[in-house]
């Protein structure tokens, strides 16, 4: 009789643990299919597939956690930004500045950007669903905003003569482009689908 409970409880293991690694395999497959619309696949796929048990096969949570990644990858840019400045004079200490203050702006409008994503998530829980393309579109506004001010935290070192430390922080705010980028593709598949 123990052995026949051994048995049962071994199969009921087996068949919990196969249904747990199919879900988790699942998930991860939207992950990457769902990534396989950015303009970075494999960034994406590497920044979200933590994510993935949490999303489940849900693109707006999918969009909130890509709004999310870009948000602290804007905040490590803002403080390595903020740290060369103190080390800094002149026109680089001056293209700090104002990159730190583009990055806290574009920071603010990821956070917003987010904010209202997260606002779908919650309507589809209560039944609403009448200003999805609404919210949707002050999203993308807002997470388009965002790369543009990235963009301009890096023009204002445009003919600045800056040393390795600039140059890699030029070259880390050009990364967090490309995690805004990617979130700015998962917004759009929330409307287009594609």
């Amino acid at each position: 009789m123990a052995e026949t409970k051994a048995k049962r409880f071994l199969s009921l293991f087996l068949l919990l643990s196969t249904a747990a690694a199919t879900s988790k395999n699942t998930t991860i497959d939207f992950v990457r299919q769902s990534c396989s619309k950015t303009l970075y696949p494999s960034l994406c796929y590497a920044s979200l597939t933590p994510y993935a048990t949490a999303v489940q096969q849900d693109p707006v949570k999918l969009a909130v956690a890509a709004a999310n990644v870009s948000l602290n990858k804007i905040h490590d840019a803002s403080s390595l930004a903020a740290a060369f400045r103190r080390s800094s004079a002149g026109r680089v200490s001056a293209a700090l500045r104002d990159c730190v203050e583009t990055l806290g702006a574009a920071a603010d409008l990821t956070n917003r950007s987010a904010g209202e994503i997260k606002k779908l998530g919650d309507a589809s829980k209560t039944g609403g669903s009448g200003g999805i393309a609404w919210e949707v579109s002050n999203a993308q506004t807002w997470m388009s905003a965002a790369m543009t001010n990235e963009e301009t935290c890096l023009d204002g070192f445009d003919g600045v003569r800056a040393g390795t430390g600039v140059r890699a922080m030029c070259d880390r705010v050009g990364g967090v482009k490309k995690y805004t980028s990617n979130a700015l593709a998962l917004l759009n598949t929330l409307i287009h689908g594609s």
